[in-house]
């Protein structure tokens, strides 16, 4: 029995891990534009994320905040995904290489949980089978060894992962640019599901409601460098975070055999001193087109040993048809976070008594952006088309998952000032 609850038990935690590692491309409308495919064009806080050696091409002091609005999964959002501030200080001692040594300050939201989902199907393998399997003691009855008639799951999250960054990064010889960085982030994520399998006039009926919060820290590094004045080579590297991850667990099972009584899941606090979040590589080439723009592209890939690792294409280019106007669009196509078997939730302790678990599919990205860069003020907007699709399991018996294809359409407001 211990071997069959440790083993589930870490299917559980990876099920988490998988979920508060995912990121989305969020952030300034220029950046979000590009569809991220900055890491070697620098000269924005949210291309930071990918490389902070591109702070190091500010020559003047910025600040900047972002404003969106998320529309997905019958929800709209409205938010703040970003704030930053760059103090640049230009080196006047003579013979020197380093021509700007500069200081960065950023918030930045690296992920939006906003599913809402009520699936509805028939004739699958009872959850009673599954609860029989783990061998619960539960003081309940339950249906069991049967195919249910119909079963139903209604699945809403919420929460966001943030991120609090301090670099510092310089100029050499307007050449090479490097740069440094300490990176804390924020996790909170909220999930109440309510799963129901009816046989005729009996049911099985399971309503759950988890609660992620967690801190933790990490570190990134980076270099841009100019073998040209027409291009660039990035790349950026942020190891992956350690910290503390506090889950908050409820749940309530009620069948319908004979007779009807409740059981009750207590609560639980789990703490893993172990918890961390994703390596993170970025590799980008981009260039220039004389005063006109710049076309850049970008491969990213995030590494993760509870699941299978993360690949990222980005492209995006950049047109100046007047001085002061910018115009961007980018196309970006990543793979999903997931294990190559299934995830198992189910904890036959009762600690945790969710049983569905989510397969993330492919996403793609397409975004157009337009702005203003004036001698002290900076105006950005910005349309992002976010196309995802997952599959989302009730329980480890059922075969047929519910196939949700999600549509994300996202508007993003920047303002800066620059001096």
């Amino acid at each position: 029995m211990t071997f069959v609850l440790c083993t589930l038990s870490l299917c559980t935690l990876a099920q988490d891990y998988i979920r508060l590692g995912e990121r989305t491309i969020m952030g300034t409308a220029r950046y979000v534009g590009m569809s991220g495919a900055m890491s070697a064009i620098g000269g924005d806080p949210s291309a930071a994320h990918d490389n902070i050696a591109g702070i190091g091409l500010y020559r003047r002091a910025e600040g900047m905040i972002s404003l969106d609005v998320t529309r997905g999964s019958s929800r709209t959002m409205v938010g703040v995904p970003h704030a930053s501030f760059v103090l640049s200080l230009p080196n006047f001692q003579e013979g020197s290489k380093v021509k700007f040594n500069n200081l960065f300050f950023s918030y930045r939201r690296l992920q939006l949980y906003n599913l809402s989902i009520l699936g509805k199907g028939e004739n699958a393998p009872s959850l009673g089978a599954l609860i029989a399997g783990a061998q619960t003691n539960w003081d309940i009855p339950f249906c069991v060894d049967r195919t249910n008639d119909t079963y139903s799951l209604d699945l809403i999250e919420g929460g966001a992962v943030n991120e609090f960054d301090f670099g510092w990064a310089m100029n050499i010889s307007d050449q090479w640019y490097t740069g440094l960085g300490l990176n804390i982030q924020s996790y909170t994520m909220r999930s109440n599901a309510l799963y129901e399998e009816t046989f005729e006039s009996l049911y099985n009926r399971n309503k759950t409601t988890i609660y992620h919060t967690g801190v933790s820290a990490s570190l990134s590094a980076g270099v841009i460098y100019r073998p040209a004045v027409w291009m660039r080579l990035g790349l950026g590297v942020e190891t992956p975070s350690l910290g503390s991850l506090s889950t908050y667990t409820t749940g309530t099972f009620t069948a319908k055999t004979d007779s009807v009584r409740n059981s009750y899941a207590p609560d639980a606090v789990m703490r893993d001193g172990n918890f961390h979040m994703p390596l993170h590589t970025s590799t980008s080439a981009a260039f220039q087109i004389g005063a006109y723009g710049m076309v850049a592209l970008q491969y990213d890939f995030y590494y993760q040993n509870s699941a299978d690792p993360i690949h990222s294409l980005r492209a995006g280019f950049e047109v100046i048809p007047v001085m002061g106007l910018y115009i961007n669009a980018g196309y970006a196509c990543e793979s999903p976070f997931k294990r190559s078997k299934k995830v198992v939730p189910m904890d036959p302790t009762f600690d945790r008594q969710d049983t569905y678990f989510t397969r993330p599919n492919i996403t793609h990205y397409a975004s157009f952006a337009i702005g203003y860069r004036g001698p002290q003020v900076i105006v950005q907007a910005a349309y992002q088309y976010r196309w995802n699709r997952q599959d989302i399991y009730a329980h480890e018996n059922i075969t047929n998952p519910f196939d949700t294809k999600t549509q994300t359409h996202r508007v993003v407001l920047t303002i800066g000032w620059h001096q």
